[in-house]
């Protein structure tokens, strides 16, 4: 998904209330110049998450302040999730229709989000998984994604956050069963990335123990192409179905054509007008019949 004016104002804004708290107005000054001298020299191939990166690690450089280390609370929510996983198995696995019960959750799970929201709250993730599964998977997309897999030799399947990727490992744990010669690997981060999903993070909470997992040389949120390494992009491109977790994953390769189911809550008033949606409702899109604002 290209730049657009809503993303570069929401991240301009964001830049001007991390240095609200300092004193030195001329050096705000200096450091707002060059927040904007970025998006001037934007090219095609720039998205808000990637610039984004660039801009957490110039914030630390031109102030002295260490990136922030989500370490213990990525270890907070992957136990969280990994309590509730055996209770949520029997539920999936009791449901009409597992696959799609487990695609709900895995999708909920996107609420557990540090780099979209400012504050995610414990008590609503567990009312999301306990009460609130109720947006319903898009009936068509989801007969396409099914009739996909059947067809297809092979699928990648790109994480997003911790906690969810607890969700995720119940998601292809169904998909492995319902089509066993089906070819799965796992897309994480390559590098730490606010509350992203990295290979430790796969390794914690079982994942790497039942399907083949990778990380994809990147420390940007989402699957930006330019930044990703060559291995990745290779899965990519060979892939029958990708299936894409998180607005992150959209807004990094929305437009690149292939065949991705993108499965995410829309938690930013921009992906609200996009998709015509309330805050945290739940999407299932396919890359070819996304239809976005120019």
């Amino acid at each position: 998904m290209r730049l657009n004016p809503y993303c570069m104002c929401c991240q301009i804004n964001k830049q001007e209330q991390r240095i609200r708290p300092f004193a030195d107005e001329e050096k705000k000054l200096a450091y707002m110049k060059k927040v904007l001298l970025r998006f001037a020299q934007a090219e095609d191939t720039d998205c808000a998450p990637s610039i984004s990166v660039e801009f957490k690690k110039h914030f630390s450089q031109f102030w002295g302040a260490p990136i922030e280390d989500y370490t213990e609370i990525k270890k907070e929510f992957n136990s969280l999730m990994m309590n509730l996983e055996e209770d949520l198995r029997t539920a999936i696995r009791a449901s009409e229709d597992p696959l799609k019960e487990a695609l709900l959750y895995a999708r909920i799970g996107n609420y557990i989000d540090f780099a979209a929201m400012a504050d995610v709250d414990k008590d609503q993730m567990l009312s999301m998984i306990r009460e609130e599964n109720k947006d319903p998977i898009d009936a068509q997309e989801y007969e396409r994604f099914l009739g996909d897999l059947q067809n297809a030799s092979s699928l990648v399947y790109l994480t997003d956050n911790c906690g969810e990727i607890v969700l995720d490992k119940l998601a292809i744990e169904i998909i492995q069963e319902r089509f066993p010669d089906l070819s799965i690997t796992v897309l994480v981060r390559g590098q730490d990335v606010v509350n992203d999903a990295t290979m430790d993070d796969a390794q914690m909470v079982g994942l790497t123990d039942i399907v083949l997992v990778k990380g994809n040389g990147s420390d940007v949120g989402g699957t930006w192409l330019p930044g990703i390494n060559e291995e990745s992009t290779a899965l990519l491109k060979q892939a029958d179905v990708i299936l894409a977790k998180g607005q992150g994953n959209f807004e990094t390769l929305h437009g690149c054509g292939w065949n991705i189911y993108y499965l995410f809550l829309c938690k930013c008033e921009w992906f609200m007008h996009m998709f015509h949606a309330n805050k945290f409702q739940g999407m299932f899109v396919n890359e070819r019949r996304a239809i976005t604002p120019n």
